[in-house]
């Protein structure tokens, strides 16, 4: 069936005038006319009678227009919303609780996101996820090499023990660290703590594990426990608090160069240039 005569024979009905159907539909009476007609003919049946000057529907047509009524009103939606889909269709950023955290604020500021998801993911969990097309892309600086998928690394963080003022001149090897609970696995650089600490070089004092980053935040302004920490985080932490609670760069043996770690975008194969992969690098640089 034509799904415009459907939409004009159910105007008609509504109305139960030809003048007023041919008004709302902006056609002429002759024309609509010949469209019922021609509705009649390709189903075969009468759906309009006269009844004194006017016309009705006939038992044929009632059925008719309670039959297509709702699913009309399903097909004029269909335009509305594959438009909106469109407009709407989330972004999906997956990274770690460095990035989703503290650089949240800087993403918000340099991308304009109608609908966003952002998934909490280890190295690792996050590659897997790309690959399963679960995800758009990934922020990481312990990328897990994966077949299928590239890295662009886009800037470089510095990263530095942080404590309370207290701690600083206590010796590194009585410091107590809280260090990340969730293992990597598969990391080129060998670090397998989520902090990207090189434990198999340099060894620490382990006093708390914990699954989230705001529980070591926690323990540290505390007094309780240093960290191995990206210095932006630090820095927007540092802003929110009282100054006895701030935390302090603490002198660390690993070589500065060392301390700067790479920041990469993870991507589906010769996907980076896109419109997302630019704004998202542009964001991170400003941290």
């Amino acid at each position: 069936m034509d799904i415009d005569r459907i939409r004009y024979f159910n105007v008609f009905a509504e109305t139960g005038s030809l003048v007023r159907a041919s008004e709302v539909l902006h056609i002429s009476q002759p024309a609509l006319s010949k469209a019922l007609k021609l509705l009649e003919t390709e189903l075969e049946m009468k759906l309009i009678e006269p009844e004194g000057r006017g016309l009705k529907l006939t038992p044929a047509g009632q059925a008719l227009r309670a039959e297509t009524k709702s699913l009309l009103t399903q097909w004029l939606q269909v335009k509305e919303k594959v438009r909106r889909k469109e407009i709407t269709e989330p972004t999906r950023i997956g990274t770690f609780e460095v990035f989703s955290t503290y650089f949240l604020k800087h993403l918000a500021n340099t991308v304009d996101f109608q609908n966003l998801e952002l998934f909490e993911l280890r190295p690792g969990k996050m590659e897997d996820a790309l690959l399963r097309n679960e995800i758009d892309i990934g922020i990481t600086y312990l990328p897990i090499p994966k077949s299928g998928l590239d890295l662009t690394e886009v800037t470089k963080v510095k990263m530095a023990v942080y404590g309370r003022k207290e701690m600083l001149h206590r010796p590194l090897g009585e410091l107590p660290f809280v260090v990340p609970l969730d293992p990597v696995e598969g990391a080129p650089t060998k670090v397998t703590g989520l902090d990207g600490w090189p434990d198999h070089k340099i060894p620490r004092k382990v006093s708390y594990r914990v699954t989230l980053m705001e529980s070591a935040l926690e323990l540290c302004r505390r007094g309780h426990a240093v960290a191995y920490l990206p210095s932006f985080i630090v820095e927007a932490h540092n802003e929110m608090l009282l100054a006895e609670y701030r935390l302090h760069e603490i002198q660390s043996p690993i070589p500065v160069k060392d301390r700067l770690q790479p920041v990469y975008l993870v991507h589906k194969t010769n996907n980076e240039d896109s419109k997302l992969h630019r704004q998202i690098a542009k964001a991170l640089r400003t941290i």
